[in-house]
């Protein structure tokens, strides 16, 4: 069995240590993110665009009389913020939580990896009874199914 170079346990082979899930190869990169966590910045996520719609109703009630006009300018908003984002590996819930996505070679998930995890990923792991979410609680690297389509991994930064 490999020794852990972070907490000098042994662990079972694998890319990450099944005790303090740090990278057996680059400990720098990060601790694996619990599945608390990651449903926080998911929670967090929602919890943002309905702020987001409450502060654009504020204060373009005035301007816009249709509420799915209001709706549907917040999704707009949220959507140019999340693409920003999206370019540096994180979500705007993943960034107040201190999380990144990186690929499984270390790299930081780029703007594309994130499009393509988030929109098609996260559909496909919704789809199915939400089972690709659940996955995360089961999966010993702790990857949802949009994680193992798009090759990431959620990590602490």
């Amino acid at each position: 069995m490999p020794t852990c170079p972070s907490c000098k346990m042994e662990t079972a082979a694998g890319r990450w240590c099944s005790v303090c899930h740090r990278n057996l190869q680059n400990p720098e990169l990060g601790r694996l993110v619990s599945p608390a966590k990651r449903l926080g910045a998911f929670v967090l996520d929602i919890v943002l665009f309905f702020v987001l719609m409450l502060i654009l109703r504020l204060f373009f009630s005035p301007i816009i009389k249709k509420e799915s006009d209001i709706v549907f300018l917040s999704f707009l908003v949220l959507l140019m913020v999340e693409l920003l984002f999206f370019s540096r590996g994180t979500t705007l819930g993943k960034m107040v939580l201190g999380m990144r996505v990186v690929k499984t070679d270390g790299r930081r998930a780029g703007f594309f990896t994130m499009l393509f995890r988030e929109l098609i990923g996260k559909s496909i792991s919704g789809f199915f009874f939400s089972l690709g979410f659940l996955w995360i609680l089961l999966d010993r690297e702790r990857q949802g199914w949009h994680d193992k389509l798009a090759s990431t991994y959620v990590v602490e930064r």
